[in-house]
């Protein structure tokens, strides 16, 4: 499974947008003459609330015991701070590549997800610092629990953009005029085999 919200995840997330032929067709057209491509922004993640000892098994997954206690307490957001290169060295590489990724993408308690997509089609995607990076037409915007229920299947993109809980920037007539592609996003988020770094409040 892959780790929610890594770099990992979101080539997962791209693989199954690429692979999905309803998305070639309810997306024909997006993109093709205007700026189609999409910053997920994720807000509200409580990076600081959340410590190592909190992360899922698989987050950590060949830390031995004894290492796995002494590091259970540390905050995620002073992880990189506290721990020394000795210590880093005797982690899993997925556990340090992990690391790396909380300290680089998550700013100030967000991630900008950027995905790329064209006539029915993702043709990148990246996990950025800083999102003037990249110019893109739109921007949904939800705090961590509102994307969790999309990533679930729980919540819909529609439905959330409309109660207000996934806020848009850009043109929302383009949303609403492909609807059945901006459904898809969910859906299509939802079939990826995915494990939380963060809890749900509501589970």
């Amino acid at each position: 499974m892959a780790l929610y919200p890594t770099e990992q995840w979101l080539a997962a997330y791209k693989d199954r947008l690429d692979d999905s032929e309803a998305l070639d067709e309810a997306g024909a057209g997006w993109g093709v003459d205007f700026n189609g491509d999409i910053y997920f922004v994720i807000t509200d993640i409580p990076v600081s609330e959340t410590t190592l000892g909190d992360l899922p098994d698989e987050a950590m997954a060949g830390l031995p015991d004894e290492l796995r206690d002494q590091l259970a307490d540390i905050p995620l957001d002073a992880a990189n701070e506290l721990i020394d290169e000795e210590v880093r060295a005797e982690l899993p590489e997925k556990s340090r590549d992990l690391l790396r990724q909380l300290d680089e993408h998550i700013v100030d308690g967000t991630v900008y997800a950027f995905i790329g997509l064209k006539d029915g089609g993702c043709e990148k995607v990246a996990v950025v610092e800083d999102p003037a990076e990249r110019d893109v037409g739109f921007r949904l915007r939800g705090t961590h629990e509102t994307w969790s229920a999309l990533v679930d299947g729980d919540r819909e993109p529609i439905p959330a953009t409309m109660s207000g809980d996934l806020e848009v920037e850009g043109d929302m007539g383009k949303i609403l005029q492909y609807s059945d592609a901006t459904a898809l996003l969910g859906e299509i988020a939802a079939e990826v085999e995915t494990t939380h770094l963060f809890e749900r409040a509501d589970q």
